[in-house]
């Protein structure tokens, strides 16, 4: 009854007035005129004193002769079970956080929806249903239609809130939908999907819940990033956030796999900048680390929150899979190759190659008279091994560190094929002459190409007395060997620059007192390969100091095509290792490491950290010829990720006629394998879509067969790789009602966002608002006994005031 007075009093305030007989306005009009006048005229002489008398008799008559005409009240409405209107409850896990102490923002959802279905009470659910045609949905991962909202479970693992409205938007195209009701906190798991493409015309409604601002703490981000460091080569990035009041403190845990302790932290609540943590992955490929966060009071007990769910999150680490493959050439057996290799054999990461010459070759005047032609080194091995000796006039070369037999059998490689199936170039005291002309272009292919690194060492015949200013060689070298520089005699001492300072693989140390103490302590060189200058773009991460207080280049670095360059002018860096030994400043710092292969133990001094640091930062960006990426892609369903593989030939051109498929390896260790499609954008990029709906690690291995072109065999390339799928935790990532989303959602599409205490009003007000199907209602306006009444009271009250005068 009440509802129905309501709705007539909208009608009065939204009609509008028409002329139902037409025929006689002007008739009416007439006698309006001429009523008005006489009363005018027969009050003339006491006009000026019986004024109310006069306009209320001349209000009177003006009633009688507008009825003349029928005017109308005329007013439009929806008509009743002509429009569709939808109502959407957000079904989705983040509905279970609590809103005060005890009662979750379910529970108050739920109350509402079972308010709003009582029969018996006229629930507003039925008093839309009245007036509508409702339709009841469920949104989380998807939108679903209902009958009715009783025991909602509100266990969804998302909250697909744009694209659920995308797809009812979709769905109700054509047809009369007047209005969505949405029964939301707001927080889309897709809200990167763009409102631009929802109508206008269809407002929705958000209905926001009367919550209190709960006490929550929630990882907001996390990034990992690797580093060439030899402590902690892995650096994570956590973004925390957290409502706390003051004196409550934060507690940050980090595991591995395998849940052993990493690192743990605690700080103040209130501090907003992200905490960084390094950690040292024992083993190559994906790693992963586990962050749990714990939100305590001033006394240390833990405090209770919204959720839970989002104090923790798993962070996937791709190292690679397969080891990085350095080939280092040398023109003499040195120090430096036996410390060097020495450093990298304990890290998984990179492998050290060396092809070492031992003899030089010979003029063919030399030895002619000698009476034979291989050389004497190999003078007292039997026949067979003699017959395949390098010739006097062939430098005599040893392999160490090869694979098999076959790898560099036939000296410096002088195919592309072979040379860029390594990661790095590293020369170290040999000269230009040494190599032909085609292989010095080819090492200079090998950056600009490949995209592969490049470290000249410092040596009597490396740089420019090496005569390596006019090839291709000089050309990549970050510094400039056109001009000659003299230093003075004695030793160097070596110090870093700011850009070294900046650098983590530059540095040893992780303050700068103790870095400054280290860089005392190294000891003076002998050797130095001046520079006067640098190529421009290339940065100076170290130098030296003569005698004279002259500052010269000692390491520079620059990019240069698709790889980089380095250059170390110092050629008797082993004094550093060798000074560590004789002085043993570092006692006990080599390390059993937990490998495969036994006895192999890690040297920790500072010399092989530094020449690991060095390592993994000339191979950290080389291209791989099969790797493999992973990415959210919400635009090709829930929980989906889109898995990318790049493949490449040996001269590391990209291929678009290989087949690839991926082996997915699930959480619970089950597989399933997917067969990815060329991309359409690029060329040798193919793609896989998987969806990882269960939380958790998850690994695949990528596979890519490649067909025999040009004379080559066919051949097979596999790559790991692994990702961490979080759906609870981003579905739980904010625990308060975003209103700033609702609101710009309402703005866009017309609507307004209603409190849970204003829903009952407005759905009693819906009857009076514009809909695709309207109706059009009119009553004349002679038969409201509220106009009789007006006239009758208007001469009533003239006669009255008339008499009450002494008028006639």
């Amino acid at each position: 009854m009440f509802s129905s007075r309501l709705a007539r009093i909208d009608d009065l305030l939204v009609a509008r007035v028409v002329i139902g007989d037409r025929d006689w306005i002007t008739p009416s009009l007439v006698l309006m005129t001429a009523g008005t006048l006489l009363i005018v005229l027969l009050n003339r002489q006491r006009l000026f004193r019986t004024v109310p008398t006069v306009a209320l008799r001349g209000i009177g008559w003006v009633l009688i002769c507008v009825c003349l005409m029928n005017p109308l009240w005329s007013s439009s409405r929806p008509r009743q079970g002509a429009n569709v209107f939808a109502v959407v409850v957000d079904d989705s896990r983040s509905q279970n956080v609590l809103v005060d102490t005890q009662t979750r923002r379910a529970e108050r959802l739920q109350q509402l929806l079972e308010t709003g279905e009582r029969v018996e009470s006229d629930g507003w659910l039925q008093r839309l249903d009245d007036q509508f045609e409702l339709r009841r949905y469920r949104v989380n991962d998807f939108l679903q239609q209902t009958s009715l909202y009783t025991n909602d479970s509100f266990d969804g693992a998302s909250s697909r809130l744009s694209s659920g409205l995308h797809q009812l938007m979709q769905r109700y195209r054509g047809q009369p939908l007047a209005g969505v009701l949405l029964l939301s906190d707001g927080n889309a798991t897709d809200a990167s999907i763009p409102m631009a493409d929802l109508p206008v015309n269809v407002p929705v409604y958000p209905v926001v819940l009367a919550e209190d601002v709960p006490v929550d703490l929630r990882v907001q981000s996390v990034s990992s990033s690797l580093s060439a460091f030899d402590d902690a080569p892995v650096a994570l990035q956590i973004q925390m956030q957290s409502n706390a009041t003051e004196g409550h403190t934060i507690r940050t845990s980090v595991f591995d796999e395998e849940g052993v302790p990493q690192h743990s932290e605690t700080r103040a609540a209130e501090e907003t900048s992200p905490l960084r943590i390094s950690v040292r992955p024992k083993k190559g490929g994906t790693v992963f680390y586990r962050v749990r966060t714990e939100l305590r009071d001033a006394t240390g007990q833990p405090v209770q929150e919204a959720t839970t769910i989002n104090n923790e999150r798993l962070i996937a680490v791709d190292r690679g899979s397969e080891p990085r493959r350095i080939l280092y050439i040398a023109g003499r057996p040195n120090w430096d190759f036996k410390f060097l290799r020495r450093a990298v054999e304990s890290d998984p990461q990179t492998e050290l190659v060396g092809l070492i010459r031992i003899a030089r070759k010979e003029a063919k005047f030399e030895f002619r008279a000698r009476g034979q032609r291989s050389n004497s080194l190999f003078r007292g091995f039997d026949e067979a091994e003699q017959e395949v000796a390098e010739e006097y006039d062939e430098p005599v070369l040893i392999r160490l560190g090869t694979k098999d037999d076959q790898e560099l059998s036939g000296g410096v490689p002088q195919d592309p094929t072979e040379l860029f199936a390594y990661d790095a170039l590293i020369l170290d005291d040999v000269e230009a002459d040494f190599f032909t002309a085609d292989q010095l272009q080819l090492f200079r292919d090998f950056v600009t190409r490949r995209g592969g690194g490049f470290l000249m060492l410092g040596g009597q015949e490396s740089f420019r007395r090496g005569e390596y200013d006019p090839t291709p060689v000089g050309e990549l070298l970050p510094v400039d060997l056109q001009r000659e520089a003299l230093p003075a005699g004695g030793p160097v001492r070596l110090d870093l620059t700011r850009e070294g300072w900046l650098q983590p693989w530059v540095r040893l140390r992780n303050d700068e007192d103790s870095e400054n103490t280290r860089l005392q302590e190294m000891p003076a060189f002998e050797t130095l390969n001046p520079a006067v200058r640098v190529r421009p773009g290339a940065q100076v991460m170290a130098s030296v100091s003569d005698q004279r207080g002259n500052q010269w280049p000692a390491l520079v670095v620059q990019r240069f095509g698709r790889g980089r360059s380095a250059a170390l002018c110092i050629g008797d860096l082993w004094r550093w290792r060798m000074h560590e030994g004789r002085l043993r400043s570092v006692s006990g710092t080599s390390v059993r490491l937990k490998r495969d292969s036994p006895g192999v133990t890690e040297d920790r001094g500072d010399y092989a950290r530094a020449a690991r640091q060095m390592i993994r930062w000339l191979v950290s960006e080389t291209p791989r010829r099969l790797e493999v990426t992973s990415a959210v892609a919400p635009d090709e369903g829930v929980h989906c990720y889109r898995l990318s593989a790049v493949v490449r030939d040996r001269k590391f051109t990209e291929r678009e006629d290989a087949e690839v498929r991926f082996v997915v390896t699930r959480p619970d260790g089950t597989t399933m394998e997917q067969v990815a499609r060329p991309s359409d954008d690029e060329v040798g990029r193919y793609n896989a879509i998987v969806t990882a709906a269960e939380s958790g690690a998850w690994k695949c291995e990528a596979v890519a067969s490649l067909p025999s072109v040009d004379d080559a065999e066919s051949e097979t390339l596999s790559a790991e790789h692994g990702w961490a799928s979080q759906p609870d935790q981003l579905e739980m990532m904010a625990v308060t009602t975003n209103r700033s989303w609702l609101k710009s959602l309402a703005d866009h599409t017309g609507g307004r966002i209603i409190s849970a205490d204003e829903l009952d009003e407005f759905v009693d007000s819906l009857p009076a608002s514009t809909a695709p199907v309207m109706e059009l209602r009119s009553w004349p306006v002679w038969h409201q006994w509220t106009v009789f009444l007006l006239a009758v009271a208007c001469f009533a009250g003239e006669w009255t005031l008339r008499r009450r005068q002494g008028y006639p």
